[in-house]
């Protein structure tokens, strides 16, 4: 995918877009009355493992059984990167460093978010497993930093 056909703003490492892309086709799916968790599980497995494809289907179902709303996204290959993106790929990022904190950032989503922030985990070591790790954005609002 070149860089200005990927979706999302610029900066995203190469697993966050692979989540970004995921999340959007996910929505998609679920628009069109499909069920995704086999669709996307069987395309995130043609650029990762079958392992993170089944992660990532685990994730958002159990973000999906304790939701308090809709998720807000982007379509497609927009630029732009919605709250609600935002906060499902920063809180993979940092489930293995900060699980308390990716738990807060899904609390707008998910009533009780703890079984998708270990799905979350999970789906980390994964990625790191297929080369595509995710980082753990964290900043005081001056320079961002990357834990591993």
């Amino acid at each position: 995918m070149s860089a200005s056909a990927a979706p999302g703003p610029p900066g995203l490492w190469q697993g966050e877009r692979l989540l970004l892309a995921a999340v959007r086709a996910w929505a998609s799916c679920r628009a069109g009355r499909g069920e995704p968790a086999r669709t996307i599980r069987r395309a995130i497995a043609c650029v990762a493992s079958e392992q993170t494809g089944a992660l990532f289907a685990a994730f958002m179902e159990a973000l999906e059984g304790v939701s308090r709303r809709p998720m807000r996204l982007h379509c497609g290959a927009c630029p732009g990167y919605a709250e609600d993106e935002q906060r499902l790929i920063l809180a993979c990022g940092l489930s293995a460093v900060a699980p308390d904190l990716a738990a807060r950032l899904l609390e707008p989503l998910a009533r009780d978010p703890s079984a998708a922030v270990c799905f979350a985990r999970a789906l980390n070591v994964a990625l790191v497993a297929d080369g595509l790790a995710l980082p753990a954005r964290l900043t005081d609002g001056a320079e961002p930093v990357t834990w591993h």
